[in-house]
């Protein structure tokens, strides 16, 4: 069997100026708890929830911000192979850490898996998916590239522009073809809601910006930058109502 992540986490690369601020936000509209902070400068931490396994990380970076993946597996080498022989590139590596970027440019990590890790869900709304964003030049590139790396079947919903690439029990992957033509494959979070319009409120009430709504979505902006999506799901099962 071809090699393929056992885990994939979310990382939220936010400036370092106002790594506080995020964080106090993060960890309000999640529930969730910050680990102890690990690295040479304490930038890094992760998002502790109450139940399951940890999928959501923070580093605090010089530059602008943006979301990076965390690819976990058991065997790295394997992995590390299965990556470049699919179309990535070698960026750095970081002490023991090898990172990548996509054909298409997103940043990755191969890291390593802790245990057997499960997503759980309490019906609460949920960070519980990463949603690339693709330029129309890599597209077709991204979708085949993202299925044969993390062993899942695209799934084409009513929007011929978003495929989903799920696994029960992990981190949603959504990937969604942009009008732009070009330029680099960005990420963002994206939470499942049963109640968007509360939600948004409550948000914007923690420090939000409400950067747009649409039919099934609602994209806003956290303290620090970070640019995320509100969207119609069941926070039970992570399935789109209508998208």
């Amino acid at each position: 069997m071809a090699a393929r992540p056992a885990w994939i986490q979310v990382f939220l690369d936010v400036p370092s100026d106002r790594f506080e601020e995020a964080l106090a936000f993060w960890s309000a509209v999640t529930g969730w708890q910050p680990s102890e902070r690990r690295g040479e400068d304490g930038q890094f931490l992760t998002l502790l929830p109450r139940e399951g396994a940890a999928h959501v990380k923070m580093q605090a970076v010089a530059g602008p911000g943006g979301v990076h993946l965390d690819l976990d597996s058991a065997d790295r080498p394997a992995l590390v192979d299965r990556a470049l022989t699919l179309g990535a590139t070698h960026a750095w590596t970081y002490h023991d850490v090898e990172v990548a970027h996509s054909p298409g440019g997103l940043p990755f990590c191969h890291t390593l898996v802790d245990g057997e890790p499960t997503l759980a869900r309490d019906g609460t709304t949920i960070l519980d998916q990463v949603c690339l964003d693709i330029p129309s030049a890599h597209w077709e590139t991204e979708v085949a590239y993202w299925a044969a790396l993390t062993g899942r079947e695209p799934e084409v919903g009513a929007l011929p522009e978003f495929v989903r690439l799920v696994e029960e029990g992990r981190v949603r992957m959504l990937l969604q073809r942009l009008d732009e033509q070009d330029g680099p494959v960005r990420a963002h979070p994206d939470l499942a809601t049963a109640d968007r319009r509360g939600d948004t409120a409550r948000h914007v009430g923690l420090g939000a910006t409400l950067r747009a709504e649409h039919d099934h979505w609602t994209v806003l902006e956290a303290p620090g930058g970070q640019v995320y999506c509100l969207t119609d799901r069941d926070p039970v099962t992570g399935r789109a109502r209508s998208v």
